[in-house]
């Protein structure tokens, strides 16, 4: 009796195995599955795309903007630190309570930014429910449904970060440009100003990223039954 029950148990896990082996989607297929979804839902893909262009512009705006403003009062002529001073730029340099207020400034944008993702990655989770349910029905994992929502957000991520960096390069650039005319691109940190976009670069993503774990989570550990017969 005991052997047969052996016997059984041994059978339904090598069953397991192979219809886990069988559900499994190449990488590229579920990044095609990712991508149509943000085609098809490109209103709300737009929605969340934009709260990541406007923060990370303002973040980037705001770390390019001082390094600049550095280089100049470092290295730049008299006239062009007068100009820093009058504009009280060169004072706020050194205050430390107005970086702390500034840096208040762009954490209130990220956070701002980190809830509108959470919030339409969830409402996303549950206009889709019944795709959800029928996904798991067909034999699909919850690592499946966990990674195809994690592509999704990244790719929403790395756009919106790409075009949130460029318009705040390109404010600092153009204020830049009004304040010190041509001579102002001599003063430009380049190696200084690519590590902060570096740095935007990986705070964007990764804030888009972390901000789409709990919903890959709540899809994935829906139970499918619960999920087909859900009313939205």
């Amino acid at each position: 009796m005991s052997s047969s029950a052996d016997s059984g148990s041994d059978r339904a896990e090598s069953l397991h195995g192979r219809i886990g082996h069988q559900v499994q989607l190449p990488f590229v297929n579920a990044v095609r599955i990712a991508w149509r979804n943000i085609r098809v839902r490109l209103a709300r893909s737009l929605l969340v795309t934009s709260g990541i262009i406007l923060a990370l512009a303002f973040l980037t705006y705001i770390l390019c903007s001082d390094s600049l403003a550095r280089n100049i009062a470092e290295q730049g002529q008299t006239r062009y630190v007068e100009q820093l001073l009058k504009q009280g730029i060169l004072a706020d340099l050194g205050d430390a309570d107005a970086r702390v207020q500034t840096w208040w400034l762009v954490g209130l944008a990220l956070l701002v930014s980190f809830v509108g993702i959470l919030n339409a990655m969830l409402l996303s989770v549950t206009e889709r429910f019944k795709e959800i349910g029928t996904m798991k029905c067909l034999g699909a994992l919850d690592g499946l449904i966990v990674q195809l929502f994690l592509l999704e957000s990244t790719f929403q991520g790395v756009v919106g970060t790409a075009i949130g960096i460029t318009i705040g390069v390109l404010l600092t650039l153009v204020e830049g440009m009004g304040l010190y005319g041509a001579t102002m691109w001599t003063l430009v940190p380049v190696g200084n100003m690519a590590a902060l976009v570096g740095i935007c670069l990986l705070a964007g993503t990764g804030l888009t990223i972390v901000g789409a774990l709990y919903p890959a989570w709540r899809a994935a550990k829906m139970q499918p039954v619960d999920a087909m017969r859900a009313e939205i």
